[in-house]
């Protein structure tokens, strides 16, 4: 586990109430500014009923700056800026191990520009789901996998002793590609090594080649399905997608939203 060092619950109390539902949120920021993608997010989420952790991981230290009249999520993890997203979600399961053993449980990112629309169908999906793990997009590159933006646990399979140790054998590593390796390709390993179900909302066979990202060549088709999300990397970078200069055109076409403000 990777050590809390000046980690420290900013807002709110641990445990969560006690609920069937439980979202944690892995956030980076370079200051307090909270971005309005991050803020839909855990008001969409709070709006489906699930009690919200943000793992904030920022060398700055000032408590968040959330929009006027929105009091943010249950809770506010504040730690160092090590560990990725992956570490954040490990010091968030840490900090609150009775999320382990809840029914349905989201591990969440907000490297993602939106919702740019409700969550409801995408969390219906996930609470539909009969699999012992759900992530809102699958891809084929590199090993068939999960991808690690939205992922969701049902029935207590957090509390697994296997997931348990996967969870709290996080450790830090300045590769991000042996952070892909190691936790999020490591995952989808475990997962099929146990013998564990699992689904997506988005399988990558309807989205793109093989060998493709789904969340980068397939971003408009993903849309098109009805994620209400883009790629906040593929955005800022649009070259990374043969179509990536339309993002920004598509998005305000679809939702009526422009993705600068987000």
């Amino acid at each position: 586990m990777l050590s809390k060092g000046s980690t420290n619950v900013e807002r709110g109390s641990l445990p969560l109430p006690s609920c069937s539902r439980a979202a944690v949120i892995a956030s980076y920021g370079t200051g307090p500014s909270v971005s309005r993608s991050l803020a839909t997010l855990v008001k969409e989420l709070g709006v489906a009923g699930y009690p919200t952790i943000v793992v904030r991981a920022s060398d700055d230290v000032t408590p968040l700056e959330w929009p006027e009249g929105f009091t943010g999520p249950d809770v506010i993890i504040r730690k160092p800026n090590i560990g990725y997203d992956f570490g954040s979600l490990a010091v968030g399961l840490f900090l609150a191990p009775e999320v382990l053993a809840r029914d349905k449980v989201l591990l969440v990112n907000d490297s993602l520009l939106g919702p740019f629309a409700t969550l409801g169908p995408l969390i219906a999906d996930f609470e539909s789901s009969s699999a012992d793990a759900w992530g809102a997009c699958h891809t084929m590159q590199v090993i068939p996998h999960l991808q690690s933006f939205f992922l969701g646990f049902r029935r207590g399979v957090l509390s697994d002793p296997s997931l348990r140790a996967f969870w709290s054998s996080v450790r830090h590593h300045e590769d991000k590609a042996r952070i892909i390796e190691n936790y999020e390709l490591g995952l989808s390993r475990l997962l099929y090594s146990e013998a564990f179900s699992s689904a997506a909302a988005f399988d990558s066979e309807r989205l793109v080649h093989p060998s493709d990202n789904p969340t980068i060549a397939g971003w408009k088709r993903l849309i098109d399905l009805g994620m209400p999300f883009v790629k906040r990397e593929l955005y800022l970078n649009p070259l990374l997608a043969v179509d990536g200069h339309e993002i920004r055109s598509y998005i305000m076409k679809t939702f009526n939203e422009d993705p600068e403000e987000w």
